[in-house]
């Protein structure tokens, strides 16, 4: 389908107010939402005022065009990178001098669109984007909150600018950077809360170093933490560390969320065990430039879609494509708790099938056994379906686990989650590669 000249490709997102989907501008990867006849009346001054936003930390609304069925389609920039509170937690934003930039663009972002007259609304850690190059850039503006709408703990209950500037002293408070707030102008914690947003620049930028994952030494690591007995207390029993969400600072930086650095590797590698990526490393673009489409009438609407003619396959769809990584995963982990790979050839294909094949059989050349390992699919975002491949972005949340090796066994029922690149073949059906999204 074609409105004002954008085509109407695959779902990228579905939010609250329906889906997003992929399409092409001049200036390149661009996302398009629908949006009705009243909606436009309401919110067409706040849609005029964004457009003239020209700050880096905001995403660049590049048109608004009306259909001849009354409904509006608003074309902005596609903001490729990692959500903020997919980031938080992450070693990438370790160094102070990494959180300091993506706080200062979030105020750069919020102070651009204050002095366009627009209330955010819900300056939450999901409406920010943290691209590859450590920039932050707020999303989710086409919308106005409305009573009683909003996140709770963060924007539930609060309203106008004020309630921005409470969410961006909450963000800074999770990158523990309270005292930032004063440099820029934004007192906290209560001159925070009235007055005007003061106007601040974008800050000079640095590309965030992405710690490289290196998956023999990960596996040494579950050896290690297998084996390890856990540290106990005064009384002889067994001490575990409560669960933290502070990661950075001094001690902090080197103090994970569990008893010690190889207990922390020992849970992500057994999260691991159950991730189809497994230690896949496969670089692949994430979305494939199509031809770049002319502009035309508002209210020109056809059904000559590409997309359409890729559908055959049935798989073009983010409902299907979850239950088809999701089985995928059961399988899996069904595999890794029996020890027996034989069954993985029935969802997985290509490299991927070999990895993992292999992986299950050093599981038992080394005597490590999985009895329990629970896991799920979260949030599949679809970035390309082509004839020939199909790439999606996915959450995987392994929730429960229990490896032992030489008669000694370490549980976790933390929950832990990753975030994946998926390659599916449309044509087999079977997940041929996967790859943590930050690799």
């Amino acid at each position: 389908m074609n409105i004002g000249g954008y085509e109407i490709g695959q779902v990228f997102h579905v939010g609250a107010k329906g889906p997003m989907w992929m399409t092409r501008t001049r200036a390149g990867a661009a996302l398009l939402a629908l949006r009705s006849a009243d909606d436009g009346d309401r919110f067409l001054p706040r849609w005029k005022a964004w457009s003239t936003v020209e700050s880096a930390h905001v995403v660049r609304l590049r048109d608004v065009v009306r259909s001849h069925d009354g409904r509006w389609a608003l074309v902005q920039d596609y903001v490729a990178g990692r959500s903020l509170d997919a980031e938080l937690g992450s070693p990438d934003l370790r160094p102070i001098a990494t959180r300091r930039q993506i706080l200062n663009g979030i105020a750069a972002g919020m102070s651009a669109l204050h002095a366009a007259g627009i209330c955010h609304g819900d300056l939450t850690p999901a409406n920010v984007m943290i691209t590859p190059e450590g920039r932050a850039v707020i999303v989710d503006i086409i919308d106005e909150l409305g009573e009683g709408e909003g996140t709770p703990g963060w924007s539930l209950g609060k309203r106008g600018m004020e309630c921005d500037r409470e969410c961006l002293r909450m963000i800074a408070g999770r990158l523990e950077l309270d005292d930032a707030l004063a440099q820029l102008g934004l007192d906290a914690p209560r001159g925070i809360d009235r007055g005007s947003t003061p106007l601040v620049t974008d800050p000079p930028a640095h590309e965030i170093v992405r710690e490289p994952v290196d998956p023999e030494q990960v596996i040494a690591d579950l050896r290690a933490a297998a084996l390890r007995e856990d540290t106990v207390s005064e009384d002889g029993q067994p001490r575990r560390e409560k669960s933290s969400t502070r990661i950075w600072g001094d001690a902090a930086a080197v103090r994970p969320t569990y008893s010690g650095r190889k207990r922390r590797l020992g849970v992500i590698i057994i999260g691991a065990l159950a991730i189809i990526a497994g230690a896949a490393m496969i670089a692949y673009a994430v979305w494939r430039a199509g031809a770049p489409h002319g502009t035309g009438s508002d209210n020109e609407t056809t059904q000559a879609s590409p997309m359409s003619a890729q559908s055959d396959t049935g798989l073009c769809n983010v409902e299907e494509v979850t239950e088809l990584i999701g089985n995928a995963i059961r399988v899996r982990d069904q595999a890794v708790i029996d020890a027996d790979p034989s069954g993985l050839d029935a969802v997985l294909g290509g490299e991927l099938l070999n990895q993992d094949t292999a992986r299950i059989q050093a599981m038992i050349n080394d005597g490590i056994t999985v009895r329990e390992l629970s896991s799920r699919i979260e949030a599949v975002t679809l970035l390309n379906c082509e004839p020939g491949a199909l790439e999606a972005h996915a959450t995987l949340v392994v929730t429960a686990s229990q490896t032992c090796a030489n008669q000694s066994c370490q549980r976790s029922d933390t929950p832990e989650s990753t975030e994946l690149l998926i390659r599916v073949d449309p044509v087999s059906r079977k997940v041929v590669a996967a790859a943590p999204a930050n690799a």
